[in-house]
């Protein structure tokens, strides 16, 4: 194992980063924690051989023609990578829900009632670690949580079904299979998730399993973004975290893969796109959903450099 390091200017990192969250896959990591304005950040990549690494960095440096032409080279013995990539991923929780690393198990401490989810995705793989996830989780939260406010009361002879189990939840560029694996912690009963990549499909069962979750708990199927909401069906909540381009460019698909009173939850936007993005999705959802003489109700987070956009489907 090899570490490639070099350290950038501060204006490097957002693009830097932008480019990155394109890729399906990514040796890539940028440290840009918070630091006095204008500091450089360091930029790290992990790769089997220098080989691997002199042609990642010539692929970077064709799009980035100001990185310097000679990073330093670092050989890592296997359990040193292990452990820096440890070092950089911490336990996150919003309500029920907690992500938690997988050597931090036995350790770590979950309220009683907490749903937990238990990550070790590897450098290449979602690992809730980064904004546009955790803004996904929340929306999924709250989701539920209106899901939860609206359903029945339980009686004696009525006895209440937990309102999650009922929903269909769908996780369009599924990753690490975090989100559609947090949906089914949730109670949620229909949960599927897709990728148009056979590692990440590969990565989420595997990541199922480890979570003790059933096959039929949170489904898995390798698919690209038309044919795998043609195979979700219509869902009360569906998740993409995918970025700007792409989702503005499955619009409708998106729109109608969301059910009657559904949510779609978009992230991977930067802040910086959020009202493009709003208004481009608004005015498809108002003809994709039939919607006449009134707005599309919609709602949008920002979380440091990054956003989602929610939209809120009508009952009828």
């Amino acid at each position: 194992m090899l570490e490639l390091r070099c350290v950038l200017p501060a204006e490097m990192a957002q693009p830097l980063e932008d480019h990155f969250c394109e890729l399906t896959r990514s040796p890539w990591m940028l440290y840009n924690e918070p630091q006095p304005a204008g500091a450089p950040v360091s930029l790290s990549g992990f790769f089997d051989s220098a080989t691997e690494a002199a042609d990642a960095w010539a692929d970077l440096r064709r799009v980035f023609p100001a990185l310097p032409a000679t990073p330093e080279f670092v050989p890592l013995a296997d359990r040193d990578w292990k452990e820096q990539y440890k070092a950089n991923l911490h336990p996150w929780s919003y309500g029920r829900l907690h992500w938690v690393p997988e050597w931090r198990r036995d350790s770590y401490d979950a309220p009683d009632g907490a749903a937990v989810v238990y990550f070790d995705a590897g450098l290449a793989f979602g690992t809730g670690d980064h904004p546009t996830t955790r803004l996904c989780a929340m929306r999924l939260l709250d989701a539920l949580a209106a899901a939860a406010s609206t359903s029945p009361a339980a009686s004696a002879t009525s006895p209440a079904t937990p309102p999650a189990a009922a929903l269909r939840v769908t996780d369009a560029g599924c990753g690490s299979g975090i989100l559609a694996l947090s949906a089914a912690k949730l109670g949620v009963g229909h949960v599927f998730g897709f990728d148009r990549d056979p590692e990440a499909v590969r990565v989420s069962v595997e990541n199922r399993a480890a979570n003790g979750i059933a096959d039929a708990g949170a489904v898995f199927v390798l698919a690209g973004l038309e044919d795998g909401l043609r195979a979700a069906g219509a869902a009360d909540i569906v998740l993409a975290n995918i970025i700007s381009d792409v989702l503005c460019i499955y619009a409708d698909n998106l729109l109608a893969a969301v059910a009657p009173g559904g949510v779609l939850a978009l992230s991977g936007i930067l802040a910086r796109e959020q009202d493009a993005v709003r208004q481009h999705f608004e005015t498809r959802a108002a003809a994709a959903w039939g919607i006449t003489g009134g707005t599309v109700k919609t709602d949008g987070r920002v979380l440091g450099d990054w956003c989602d956009v929610a939209l809120f489907r009508p009952e009828n």
